[in-house]
C-alpha cells in the first residue's frame, strides 16, 4: 500500500480566476448582435466552462512511498537525488541562464515557489527537475524523508 507523503493541486491563482472572468463580457459583446438571451447564455456557459476546466486540469504534485508525480512526470523515488528549495530571488536565474537544456520542468508562471530535484539515475539524461509549488519546504521534506 502506498503512503501519501505530499499532495498539492496547483490551482490557478485568484488573479488568474479574475482574468478568466473577463472572458464572459467579451463573449457577451461578441454575441450581442444575435440577441441578448443568446449572448447572456453563451457568456455564462463560456465562463463556467473555462473556470471548471482550469480547475480540473490543474497539475497535481504527489509524493507517495514509491513515486514522485508532477503533472505528467512520474519518477520512482529510487532515482530521486537531492531536493532543494529554490529561493524566490533565484528562481528567474534557475529558469533562465542557469537552466540545463536537458532538465524537465513543471512550471506554473503565477507561482513563486519551486523545488529542484536531482536525478541520480546514470542512464537518464535528465539531470534534474524543477517543480513549481506553493509549499516548497513541505515538498523537499517529503522527498528527503523518502530517499532510499
Amino acid at each position: 500500500m502506498q503512503t501519501l507523503q505530499f499532495e498539492e493541486r496547483l490551482y490557478p491563482s485568484a488573479g488568474m480566476y479574475l482574468a478568466y472572468s473577463l472572458l464572459s463580457p467579451m463573449v457577451l459583446l461578441a454575441a450581442a448582435p444575435f440577441g441578448w438571451p443568446l449572448a447572456i447564455a453563451l457568456g455564462s456557459v463560456t465562463l463556467m466552462t473555462v473556470l471548471v476546466l482550469s480547475s480540473v486540469l490543474s497539475p497535481l504534485v504527489v509524493v507517495d512511498s514509491e513515486r514522485l508525480l508532477a503533472g505528467r512526470m512520474s519518477i520512482p523515488l529510487s532515482v530521486v537525488g537531492n531536493a532543494t528549495e529554490i529561493a524566490k530571488s533565484d528562481l528567474r536565474a534557475e529558469l533562465g541562464p542557469q537552466l540545463d537544456a536537458r532538465a524537465q520542468l513543471m512550471i506554473r508562471g503565477d507561482l513563486k515557489g519551486a523545488v529542484k530535484v536531482e536525478i541520480s539515475d546514470p542512464n537518464d539524461p535528465t539531470p534534474y527537475l524543477v517543480i513549481s509549488t506553493r509549499r516548497p519546504r513541505e515538498l523537499v521534506s517529503a522527498l528527503r524523508a523518502n530517499r532510499a
